[in-house]
């Protein structure tokens, strides 16, 4: 393989460690790895690293994916003839524009890759992360793929860019209708990405809750005054997400986000095989149910036996209290309070 292009959105002008992950596991595959960047300028671009060319749109307004997407499948439809290999976010809206660029040069998107096995041989997974199948292209190039990424890509040697300083940039024109007139961003649909919270996937504490809780407002008023004093961010199991207590942005599982947290703490979790997917990343998992059967008791690094609401007031009492916070001292609290 010769040549890869990885297409990113850029939010408010930042891209996140997710984007830079996806870089790395697009060198796993080619040498030469271009970027088409989205709503960002040159400037930005500087700070990916591992790439040669990128790509951006010269648009006088930010782009929305949602609104945009025929002129946008089209402009990467164009694009992507140039190249061998093209990758976008499993979890991200371009998954879609991917798809609709397919359809116009005839070719076929592979979805949630997380591997490469050997030369054109790539693994992803079926039935909620039950079952890995080993794919393989037999048609013409490009070829396209979606990457869901299960951990972290390391690649200690990135190749050198032709310039000296910085990556280079080319400016490709961007035709629009003039109808559409907005300034959203298509990543920030859902009034939690208003909080100042860390990203669900790249935050050191997660904090999640199940449908246990009932409502949305319930959902929201004990879990995001814990997840604001901790520096966390909030996910949220599959069935609390089909319950309505929570939006599907903040969903953690085989059909949601895969999380690797430093720590994560589960309150009301039954633990089901799609959500366990979802946090068996985690390097230390806290589980809190009132139920000594639920299975996430057993998969957890910590089991506390008690009511959520309980605990949640607990700890929230505890942060209170003058003391040095660290991940540490917060297990070492969890494990003091077992016995609730």
């Amino acid at each position: 393989m010769v040549k890869a292009l990885v297409i990113l959105e850029a939010v408010n002008n930042r891209f996140t460690l997710t984007d830079q992950r996806l870089i790395d596991f697009a060198l796993r595959i080619c040498q030469t790895v271009d970027v088409l960047a989205i709503n960002c300028n040159a400037r930005t671009i500087d700070l990916l690293k591992g790439v040669n060319v990128a790509f951006v749109f010269a648009s006088g307004r930010p782009i929305d994916i949602l609104k945009d997407n025929y002129n946008l499948s089209i402009a990467v439809a164009g694009i992507s003839l140039k190249y061998n290999v093209v990758l976008v976010d499993n979890d991200s809206i371009l998954y879609h524009i991917l798809c609709r660029a397919g359809a116009i040069i005839n070719r076929c998107v592979v979805s949630r890759v997380y591997d490469i096995i050997a030369n054109n041989v790539f693994a992803r997974t079926v039935y909620d992360g039950r079952i890995v199948q080993h794919v393989s292209f037999i048609g013409f190039k490009p070829w396209l793929l979606s990457v869901k990424l299960f951990y972290p890509i390391i690649v200690h040697n990135y190749p050198k860019v032709q310039s000296n300083s910085s990556t280079r940039v080319q400016i490709i024109s961007y035709y629009r209708s003039s109808r559409i007139k907005t300034l959203s961003c298509s990543k920030r649909k859902s009034e939690w990405y208003k909080l100042n919270l860390p990203k669900l996937t790249e935050a050191d504490i997660v904090i999640a809750g199940g449908k246990s809780f009932g409502t949305s407002e319930n959902f929201k008023r004990w879990l995001l005054p814990l997840a604001i004093k901790l520096g966390a961010a909030i996910g949220a199991t599959h069935g609390a997400v089909e319950s309505g207590c929570a939006p599907s942005e903040i969903e953690i599982g085989s059909n949601g986000k895969v999380i690797s947290p430093k720590l994560y703490i589960a309150f009301g979790i039954s633990g089901s095989d799609q959500h366990l997917v979802g946090i068996n990343y985690s390097k230390i998992i806290v589980a809190i149910n009132k139920d000594i059967d639920a299975p996430i008791l057993c998969f957890s690094d910590y089991a506390i036996i008690s009511d959520m609401y309980k605990a949640i007031t607990e700890i929230t009492t505890w942060l209170h209290k003058p003391t040095t916070r660290s991940i540490a001292s917060l297990i070492d609290g969890l494990r003091k309070k077992s016995n609730w």
